[in-house]
């Protein structure tokens, strides 16, 4: 019997899926708990770190645009497994990286290696799992993926204290290799039965840019883009980049305790991510549960702004809790999903995945310009003060944000697309 076949072989599909999804997240904050050592070692001042911390995101996001068009053409297998290679390569360029012009170069190469994962994993999905199985695999993806989160903090200070944080790089670089091996060689963009079959959602290239302006001359698009955007963006220049510095230098901790923080974060995503995804579906509503979580999310990073000197479980359960909240996030993809028709649902879907990705990527940057304003002391350790003003905007940014979404058009579960 044909090994595709068999029931279990679209698990198999979900697990690679995952695997990879694991090291996408990964890389994204592969930074944070190595910040002063990438400065140290490369000679970065704090805007070209975080111009290095926003690179992979800046690539990442742009990237978005062609993806869809790209995976309806080639497939799933043969863009994500092919860009992972390119951002496998861009791990070990990264790794041997002298100064900070090369790193930066690596890292934007290394989002551009992980842009496919999730909306190829979505998209591959759709053909071996049934519209009913569709909103679970998602949300289990995303927090599967938080695992990645997870390996960059602690973990990440254990084997950069081994084997140094350029050897630590190189065996993630290798991992991610061979999963990308391992997704070419086991994957099929569709089971047997469809595998001589035309792929039903590919658009013909009119259709394509119909999609775009469809999307971007939506006003319903940009009430909720800039959530994605400012949501993201503030969540990372915490977990992602400044929060390992801002931990050590603001608490005096060290970088194992900094870590040991920061993996509050991934956790309090993966137990927010299923109870804001269910209590959505209960309701059968997408903004009310989104202004909830996004709302709570404002007044825990705008804590961070504050001199407030929490003991260790205080730092836990505010890191925690800024993972839980942000999971509400997720939701907009549903709302977006909802709010555009069928035809053009990935291209709608791509689009805030792109404005989230950029939020990130400026975030980390403008943070990182911001910080440039004061002076460290002669052993390297920023003030108080430039975290807060450098938190502030982005909390800004975020209340902001939230006050537009406020106006979005709420939408209900549509069961025959899975919602």
């Amino acid at each position: 019997m044909n090994i595709q076949s068999s029931p279990g072989y679209r698990w198999c599909i979900f697990a690679i899926c995952a695997g990879m999804y694991i090291m996408s997240h990964f890389w994204r904050v592969s930074t944070a708990v190595i910040a002063g050592d990438l400065s140290r070692d490369l000679s970065l001042s704090p805007d070209m770190l975080g111009l290095l911390g926003g690179a992979f995101f800046y690539s990442f996001g742009l990237a978005q645009l062609p993806m869809g068009p790209l995976l309806d053409r080639f497939g799933s297998r043969a863009v994500i497994s092919s860009l992972a290679c390119v951002g496998a390569a861009s791990a070990i360029f990264f790794a041997f990286s002298t100064g900070g012009s090369m790193a930066i170069l690596a890292r934007a190469g290394i989002g551009v290696g992980m842009a496919a994962v999730l909306m190829g994993s979505y998209k591959i999905f759709t053909t071996w799992f049934s519209p009913r199985e569709f909103a679970t695999l998602a949300g289990f993806l995303i927090s599967i993926g938080n695992l990645g989160a997870i390996g960059a903090t602690a973990p990440l200070v254990w084997l950069s204290k081994a084997i140094g944080w350029r050897g630590a790089f190189l065996c993630l670089a290798m991992i991610t290799l061979l999963i990308a091996v391992i997704l070419f060689l086991v994957l099929r963009d569709h089971p047997p039965r469809q595998a001589s079959m035309p792929p039903q959602n590919a658009t013909p290239g009119n259709d394509i840019f119909f999609g775009l302006r469809t999307v971007f001359g939506s006003g319903l698009f940009w009430r909720i883009a800039p959530l994605g955007f400012a949501s993201y963006g503030a969540l990372i220049t915490a977990q992602g980049l400044w929060g390992g510095p801002y931990l050590m230098h603001t608490y005096g901790l060290s970088k194992e305790a900094a870590g040991g923080i920061l993996l509050a974060v991934p956790i309090g995503a993966i137990c927010g991510s299923p109870l804001w995804g269910s209590w959505s579906d209960i309701l059968k509503r997408r903004k009310l549960p989104v202004l909830w979580g996004q709302g709570a999310m404002l007044l825990v990073f705008s804590s961070l702004t504050m001199d407030l000197h929490l003991p260790g479980w205080g730092l836990l359960l505010q890191f925690w809790l800024l993972g839980f909240t942000f999971s509400s996030n997720f939701i907009i993809y549903a709302q977006v999903k909802e709010t555009f028709p069928l035809a053009i649902v990935g291209t709608a879907l791509t689009a805030v995945n792109f404005f989230i990705m950029m939020g990130a990527a400026s975030f980390q940057h403008v943070m990182g310009v911001i910080m440039n304003n004061w002076t460290p002391s002669i052993t390297g350790v920023y003030p108080l003060a430039s975290y807060q003003w450098g938190f502030g905007v982005s909390a800004a940014l975020l209340c902001l944000a939230v006050l537009v979404y406020t106006s979005s058009r709420d939408t209900g579960v549509d069961m025959q697309g899975g919602r």
